[in-house]
């Protein structure tokens, strides 16, 4: 069994392994900022929207800002970036295209982006799409997914953004919690579409 918390650890371990020390990162919705708690020594920076986070991690010593991703530009303007990581971000903004776009400008030259999009088509959504269930708790709660990915509708929509795809890697689910985590894993591997949660991707520039 694991824990939606373990679910986190885990894909912040998967991030941790692709950046390098004394690099400087943006974390996209960076909420609580634990995921510095796994990166290797580096600068960084996160926004978010929610001002009591952001507030505590600048007492913290943490250099981050308060950003609304749907109205704000991406803050630091006098900075540029080895990576920026966006995890489970996309589908939660009105307009994904842009904020990529304005994201590849503040991209150091040779920098790279970190993303996961969720694979809304996994097996247990289309088990609750049968049994007239939402994907999600709280369907009418603040932030929740404006847009729905396949693994394919989602590489398409990389491409088309003008990123290259260097890496991909399926994120085996946290539930159900009767399966066992390694069969998940195995499932997950055999067959990313109907059974991965998360796909994370590797990205740069085309040009």
């Amino acid at each position: 069994m694991i824990s939606h918390e373990r679910f986190l650890e885990k894909k912040f371990i998967e991030v941790s392994r692709l950046v390098q020390e004394n690099l400087r990162v943006l974390d996209v919705g960076c909420n609580n900022g634990k995921l510095r708690d796994f990166l290797p020594k580096c600068e960084y920076y996160g926004i978010d929207i929610d001002e009591n986070l952001i507030s505590i991690l600048n007492k913290q010593g943490v250099k981050a800002k308060k950003v609304d991703l749907n109205k704000d530009e991406i803050p630091f303007k006098n900075k540029k970036f080895d990576f920026i990581i966006m995890l489970d971000i996309l589908e939660h903004v009105i307009n994904p295209a842009k904020l990529l776009s304005d994201s590849k400008k503040r991209l150091e030259r040779g920098g790279k982006m970190i993303i996961t999009l969720p694979n809304d088509y996994h097996f247990l959504n289309k088990i609750r799409f049968v049994l007239n269930k939402p994907i999600t708790a709280d369907p009418f709660a603040p932030y929740g997914h404006l847009h729905f990915f396949s693994i394919k509708v989602g590489r398409n929509f990389l491409n088309k953004q003008g990123f290259k795809i260097l890496k991909k890697k399926s994120l085996s689910p946290p539930k159900p919690f009767f399966i066992p985590q390694f069969l998940l894993e195995f499932l997950t591997l055999l067959s990313p579409q109907f059974f991965a949660r998360d796909i994370l991707y590797v990205l740069e520039p085309k040009n």
